[in-house]
């Protein structure tokens, strides 16, 4: 646990202080070419994080033609043999999805240096032996956060009735304190009077959608008039109760607005397009190692996804005066704040 707790201090910290670059050496398509993508925990079919960086992986697969595989990891136990596995097998490219696949990145990659690591989530900082041959897929999820917590916040005030908003997120790990910080952060900026609520369900597998649904329900009993879930599968749980009800659910990373009319929007992280970008670019360039690409609302990594048709004109306007003054750089959002 304290390794842990280590672990996101040092990717906060280094992501609030330093700015990530993207770089990519040499020319020349392969034709003997392929990637490998491994998930983390929490289902291929999360409608998440996971199936976005799949979708990615086939995106490509297509594009280019390209051979390619997904290694499924169903236990945390199986993170380091699939990242063997993959490297083993001889795959150009392996693409390893979520936080938790730092400290297995750190073992694998320095073994085999004429392949190409990317971890999704995994800034280079959490790495310490530093390899050359791996580059950090990183996102400001804060930015996606405050978006639809501004959203959030604004449709309560215009409802009336108890100033509350929350969000359920799975575990403490940087993307979804990142995620909940810029909610907090959005939700005030547009409503000075709202409350908002954040609790965690602590599930280690992403998956256990009965836990998420029990803190979502405590959330509304207290008078949430809006439930951001920032847990994958587990998040859906959260979803799932605010349908029942009806209040307004908020997805996360995919957008997940087909869930219902109760869905007032997605903060949207588009993994599935950095895993197709960073493949492209080592398929035609070979990644160079060492650094992080990072992913926001300036170049469309993050944002908002399809906003429901109840929402009045007049707020959506609002929000994409908001989305703008991100972009500009005219509005600072801290990645993490206390909550």
């Amino acid at each position: 646990m304290k390794r842990r707790k280590r672990m996101v201090a040092a990717v906060l910290g280094g992501m609030a202080t330093v700015a990530l670059v993207a770089s990519a050496t040499g020319s020349g398509a392969r034709p003997d070419f392929k990637m490998a993508f491994v998930t983390d925990i929490g289902s291929l079919q999360d409608k998440s994080f996971n199936q976005l960086g799949n979708e990615g992986r086939l995106r490509v697969q297509e594009q280019l033609d390209i051979p390619t595989r997904v290694y499924v990891t169903n236990k945390a136990e199986d993170r380091l043999p699939n990242l063997l596995a993959a490297a083993s097998a001889g795959y150009d490219l392996i693409v390893a999805n979520g936080f938790f696949m730092a400290e297995h990145l750190d073992v694998v990659a320095p073994r085999y240096p004429n392949q190409r690591f990317v971890g999704v989530d995994v800034t280079k900082f959490l790495l310490p032996s530093n390899p050359k041959n791996y580059t950090g897929v990183v996102f400001s999820e804060q930015e996606g956060g405050y978006l639809v917590g501004y959203l959030a916040a604004l449709t309560a005030q215009r409802q009336g009735g108890k100033q509350v908003i929350s969000a359920v997120g799975a575990n403490a790990v940087p993307a979804i304190v990142k995620y909940i910080s810029g909610y907090i952060q959005g939700a005030k900026a547009a409503n000075p009077k709202i409350k908002v609520i954040a609790n965690y369900a602590n599930d280690p597998t992403f998956s256990d959608q009965a836990k998420c649904k029990k803190v979502a329900l405590r959330q509304i009993a207290l008078g949430s008039q809006a439930v951001f879930q920032v847990a994958g599968g587990c998040g859906l749980g959260a979803l799932s109760a605010a349908k029942e009800k009806k209040v307004w659910g908020i997805g996360v990373d995919a957008d997940q607005s087909y869930l219902g009319a109760h869905m007032l929007t997605s903060a949207t992280k588009k993994v599935d397009r950095a895993v197709a970008k960073v493949t492209r670019l080592d398929y035609v360039y070979r990644l160079t190692g060492q650094v992080d690409r990072l992913y926001n609302v300036k170049n469309g990594g993050v944002g908002y996804g399809k906003v429901s048709s109840k929402v009045p004109a007049e707020d959506i306007a609002k929000l994409n005066a908001a989305k703008k003054k991100i972009a500009s750089g005219q509005t600072k959002i801290k990645p993490v704040i206390k909550f």
